[in-house]
């Protein structure tokens, strides 16, 4: 991911109807500095996906998944599952054994992804306490539970997406 992607990243959160939107200056920052976290998918040089990660500095054997967005017209073909495939697969994850994102009760299409993810990984899908509305000041944001997958094993860097 390059900051470059930063616009089109924001377009595709902004249009989705699901995702936080977050400022543009958010998704500059992402991408210039945990770009080696950060993923993005392109169809006909279009991009139409994306995920964004960080290594949180206390937990270095953890990555903890900000956003992952699909284009309307890209879903239902597991883009978002084959970018948390490559996500734990880069360099910059090689000593993760722990994946992070926290995910709201209603958000049905986050939870099966998660879910489904630890499966095919054979991993833990712990959900836990994450944030309370009353966290996000607004008053109107629901909940965010705390996914936890893992620990990973046996992690084969630079396999193949399936």
């Amino acid at each position: 991911m390059k900051v470059a992607d930063a616009p089109a990243i924001w377009q595709l959160v902004n249009t989705s109807g699901t995702l936080d939107v977050n400022s543009r200056y958010c998704y500059l920052l992402l991408c210039r500095d945990f770009g080696d976290t950060c993923l993005v998918a392109c169809h006909d040089r279009e991009l139409v996906g994306f995920l964004t990660a960080y290594r949180p500095p206390a937990r270095q054997d953890c990555v903890f998944v900000w956003q992952v967005g699909v284009a309307e017209k890209m879903r239902g073909q597991r883009l978002a599952t084959k970018l948390l495939h490559a996500l734990i697969q880069l360099p910059a994850c090689q000593e993760v054994i722990y994946l992070e994102a926290t995910v709201t009760p209603s958000n049905q299409a986050s939870r099966r992804l998660f879910h489904s993810f630890a499966e095919q990984r054979s991993v833990e899908c712990r959900v836990e306490p994450g944030f309370t509305s009353e966290s996000f000041d607004n008053g109107g944001h629901e909940e965010e539970e705390l996914f936890r997958l893992g620990p990973f094993t046996n992690l084969s860097h630079g396999e193949q997406l399936t």
